[in-house]
């Protein structure tokens, strides 16, 4: 008797939890959350006096709850502005507060163009803050890239990135090939050459001797280019028509790169390799 008492009671326990939890889901969902414009930084730093890091600590919490809060299909756009705008007031306030720029990284750059720079603005002063932090470097290189379409600047970034003592070698590698894809073909070459003369691992060797032998022919081309636009004063609308005066041929690039031209400009890039359905 007493089992099925404790039976029964165990059963309604986890009956009127189930009950509850469903009607805090169901609160949860109708609920509207929102974030506000940050207040210029100037001001918290004057109220907070020498608790810089606390006030930096709440605006922090104020995100995460938000973020935590947002309803599924709510366009990022329509909080981009006070979501950006709390961000750069806690990097300015605190910006020894590390897990902020992982948070921002997370959110910002993926909203728009404007956001990811923005994005990048917080992640310099991380860089400034912890400059031998390579997550922060990445972060920086990669927006560049991934979210505003400027790879020549995230070619730089990598190349001072790839100076620190532990940086690994993607990190030249991507510059490199970033490089070449902004149209700085020459850049790009240097920078594998630079990275096969400190190589030992065989191996690898022969990869960067393999695409510092497409990066010649591209560069042959760009010069046949220049050349045909020294003459003419204009760019051809194909490459074709810098054959046979400027160039014998255009070369057949590797299957692992291409040559796309956007004229006048060239640049050579890794194809993209999209999932068919």
């Amino acid at each position: 008797m007493i089992a099925m008492a404790r039976a029964f009671f165990l059963a309604a326990t986890i009956l009127l939890y189930g009950w509850l939890f469903t009607l805090q889901d169901h609160k949860a969902k109708d609920r509207t959350v929102s974030i506000t414009m940050a207040l210029p930084a100037s001001v918290y730093s004057i109220a907070g006096g020498y608790m810089k890091q606390l006030v930096a600590e709440m605006l922090f919490i104020k995100i995460s709850v938000f973020m935590g809060g947002v309803r599924p299909g709510t366009p990022p756009v329509s909080y981009a502005a006070p979501l950006a705008s709390n961000f750069e007031s806690i990097s300015l306030i605190y910006p020894h507060l590390i897990d902020q720029y992982y948070f921002c990284q997370s959110f910002l750059p993926y909203i728009s163009i404007e956001s990811a720079a923005t994005a990048n603005a917080i992640l310099e002063r991380g860089i400034a803050t912890y400059p031998a932090d390579l997550f922060l470097r990445f972060f920086h290189a990669s927006n560049f890239f991934l979210a505003m379409n400027e790879p020549i600047k995230g070619a730089k970034a990598f190349a001072e990135a790839a100076k620190l003592p532990n940086a690994p070698p993607m990190f030249g590698h991507l510059a490199a090939l970033l490089s070449a894809q902004g149209g700085d073909i020459a850049a790009g070459l240097i920078s594998l050459k630079t990275m096969l003369a400190k190589e030992k691992n065989e191996k690898v060797r022969n990869r960067y001797n393999e695409e510092i032998v497409i990066f010649q022919q591209a560069l042959e081309v760009q010069k046949a280019l220049k050349a045909y636009i020294s003459k003419n004063g204009t760019a051809p609308k194909i490459l074709e028509q810098l054959v046979p005066e400027f160039i014998s041929g255009i070369p057949e690039i590797m299957d692992s790169f291409v040559l796309i031209y956007d004229p006048p400009v060239l640049h050579l890039k890794r194809p993209d390799r999209k999932k068919k359905p």
